[in-house]
């Protein structure tokens, strides 16, 4: 049945609409004051326009014109922040890009060609076993006079010989900044002369190896596997014998373990139990294995409902790929199906480095083509799609939006669920409705209303007749009617 007759239906005929979790919602958690309201919300203000930043100062660019090689040009700047401009000099493949406080301060230049894949980068140039102490006299007499005259009160203090993955540079030092020079003079990189000189092997990997992020998850999470493992979540699926049920979603539940513990406790009071949960993901803060051990792991541990989730763009881990993700949740634990009583709930990764687009979207249609006749089918996922212009500031990109929103609709999805945007909102998309709930513990997001920007989590009751009912079980501090602080009871 079309989620829009089903909703017709419920209106006219409530009486014939039985659904399981309508009641046993406890009104406080801890320090926290619960609010249930209706579902919806469809409100949205656009963030009025910032203000236009000042462009650099002459002299900010007379220092750029100075450094940079002649035949290149600005093209790009902006202000990051109120104490620092990055500009660009450009020229074809060639991008020379500065950092310069308004007080005409250097902090750092790198240079990178798109064309040969070259990169010079201050901190990561200077090979082991390279650096030779080099006579200030070899350096270019052109050299030394550009230097001095952007930094008049200053000497150059020594000189280095260096090779680097670019080939061999000579280094000047000079008001605290090391400046790599080609063999003909010409300024590539700078930056602060205590990280700009060490040296680096640029084959060694950056962070921890494959094998050496296992092993630490193995070490902190063994103990959890079991448990949170996608297997053992669909074999902990306990049918209540009726076709009525509950479950819940939430989402972006990472940077407040306080809120976090308050929620998993307040979902494990309802009555009667819902059936499961689905995280619409960024579930911890940067994906490690001490941040699932410390913070999310604990508050579930006697929480006996299964649990879903949709990885986010935060759960990446350590070396991008979602290895601890995958340790704890799963080696199938990123595109992946259940079933619960006539229900399809399809989970998908379209945030993580470990799915590419177009394999996951491919067997997105395959899933969705293979759902049995006279099923629902809820679908979940981390970004939202940009096809709704008022999420399409925080979103996964144009091209993927719109085939997976095809997707959405010529299959007739019942529901979607994202998480990403830090608030409660909801839109409906070529027939298909949407909601977003990423109102577990981030900073929240303010374009959506007193009702949208909240913390929160969202109670789905399926009646008997296999109309979908939603809640939204709203989190405040608690606090009496006159604004001050009251005790948590």
């Amino acid at each position: 049945m079309n989620w829009r007759i089903r909703w017709l239906w419920a209106v006219a005929f409530p009486a014939l609409s039985v659904f399981s979790c309508s009641s046993g919602i406890p009104q406080r958690v801890d320090g926290w004051r619960v609010e249930v309201g209706p579902p919806g919300n469809e409100f949205h203000q656009a963030p009025p326009p910032p203000e236009k930043a000042p462009p650099p100062s002459p002299a900010l660019l007379d220092l750029v014109e100075r450094i940079a090689p002649p035949h290149t040009e600005v093209r790009r700047w902006e202000l990051q922040g109120k104490d620092r401009y990055f500009i660009r000099a450009e020229a074809g493949p060639e991008e020379y890009d500065f950092l310069i406080t308004p007080e005409r301060q250097l902090l750092l230049l790198d240079y990178e060609n798109d064309l040969t894949n070259v990169r010079e980068d201050p901190g990561r140039m200077v090979l082991p076993g390279s650096k030779r102490e080099l006579p200030l006299s070899k350096i270019p007499k052109k050299t030394l006079g550009t230097l001095a005259a952007l930094f008049p009160e200053d000497s150059p203090l020594e000189a280095w010989s260096v090779s680097t993955a670019a080939g061999p540079r000579d280094v000047a030092v000079v008001a605290g900044l090391a400046f790599f020079l080609r063999p003909d003079g010409q300024i590539q990189a700078a930056g602060p002369v205590d990280s700009a000189l060490k040296e680096v092997d640029p084959n060694a990997p950056e962070g921890k190896t494959a094998e050496e992020i296992l092993a630490e998850a193995a070490e902190l999470l063994g103990a959890y596997r079991q448990r949170f493992d996608l297997r053992s979540a669909r074999e902990r699926l306990k049918s209540s014998g009726s076709r009525a049920f509950c479950f819940v979603v939430m989402g972006d539940s990472r940077s407040n373990p306080e809120l976090w513990t308050a929620m998993v406790k307040h979902i494990g009071l309802l009555e009667p139990k819902p059936a499961f949960i689905i995280n619409t993901g960024d579930i911890v803060r940067y994906g490690y294995a001490e941040e699932y051990r410390e913070y999310f792991a604990p508050p579930l541990t006697d929480l006996d409902i299964p649990f879903f989730v949709a990885i986010g763009n935060h759960d990446d881990g350590d070396n991008g790929h979602a290895l601890e993700y995958r340790y704890l949740f799963g080696e199938d634990s990123l595109n992946y199906v259940f079933d619960y009583n006539n229900w399809r709930f399809v989970i998908v990764d379209n945030s993580s480095s470990a799915s590419p687009a177009g394999e996951t979207l491919a067997w997105l249609e395959k899933v969705l083509s293979e759902t049995p006749a006279g099923y629902s089918t809820v679908v979940a996922a981390h970004k939202p799609i940009a096809s709704v212009e008022k999420w399409a500031y925080h979103s996964w990109d144009p091209e993927n939006s719109a085939r997976f929103a095809d997707l959405m609709s010529r299959h007739m999805v019942s529901h979607v669920f994202f998480g990403h945007i830090h608030a409660y909102s909801t839109a409906e998309f070529q027939g298909v409705p949407y909601t977003i709930s990423g109102g577990g513990g981030a900073a929240l997001h303010d374009r959506y209303g007193p009702t949208g920007n909240v913390h929160h989590y969202v109670i789905c009751d399926v009646g008997s007749d296999g109309i979908m009912k939603q809640q939204v079980v709203r989190f405040y501090r608690a606090e009496d009617a006159s604004g001050s602080k009251s005790q948590p009871r």
